[in-house]
């Protein structure tokens, strides 16, 4: 699939209300690793894909850049590919969250594949997909107010769109304890490997409608790359 994108937005102070988003999540972590974030080796990774809130609608159209400084803007980081299969694939390397054999359903990953526009898509404005961003709802507003062919993109991934709430498949979980690891929102991490110029990242976990392994890995898509399907969650060194 191909898709224009732009380079991320600069790092932007958090707005207030993501205290009320962290204090959403649920309250039976523990160790080392702040309540909404679950424990993953040495690191903490966010239970829920960005916002990361219980409930709440996986982010969209973020780049890679983009990504980065949105975990960045709440002093994590986006998580590394092995930390992310590592999660997803538990101790036993199954090759789903939930065990060895896929089951449809279990995941977001059984939904109808509708087709797009690139031409639509390339309407998006970069500048909305920023770290200030605290809900799906907040993205479909602030990026339709830049022009009017931002509205007809946000209008067009609207339409595509099929994620679920964060938690809502309560069987799609990791031994870890973070949810939606393969399917509903294909997710940005970082390769720690490096990578290579402008291509650093690593798309784990495929999307709503595509089921993907917790070792399938995406590595063709540049920095800049943005698509309706992409989200992604953050990571910290506790």
């Amino acid at each position: 699939m191909a898709c224009g994108g732009g380079d991320g937005a600069p790092p932007d102070a958090v707005p207030a209300d993501a205290a009320a988003a962290i204090d959403a999540a649920p309250a039976d972590a523990a160790g080392p690793c702040p309540v909404e974030m679950v424990e993953v080796g040495d690191a903490c990774m966010d239970r829920y894909e960005a916002p990361n809130v219980a409930g709440a609608l996986p982010l969209v159209m973020y780049t890679f850049t983009e990504g980065e400084a949105w975990c960045a803007a709440r002093g994590k980081r986006l998580c590394f590919d092995d930390e992310w299969q590592r999660a997803c694939e538990g101790a036993a390397a199954d090759p789903y969250p939930y065990g060895a054999t896929h089951e449809p359903g279990v995941c977001n990953d059984d939904a109808t594949w509708r087709v797009y526009d690139q031409s639509l898509l390339n309407g998006w404005p970069a500048s909305a997909s920023s770290p200030t961003i605290t809900s799906l709802d907040q993205l479909w507003t602030t990026a339709a107010a830049v022009s009017s062919t931002a509205a007809a993109a946000v209008a067009h991934v609207q339409s595509l769109y099929q994620g679920t709430g964060g938690g809502d498949r309560a069987g799609c979980v990791g031994a870890a304890g973070a949810y939606d690891l393969v399917g509903d929102v294909e997710e940005w991490t970082r390769r720690r490997d490096g990578g290579t110029a402008q291509f650093h990242g690593n798309l784990k976990g495929r999307y709503w409608a595509e089921a993907r392994t917790c070792q399938s890995s995406v590595l063709v898509h540049g920095d800049a790359f943005r698509f309706y399907e992409i989200g992604f969650r953050c990571c910290l060194d506790p």
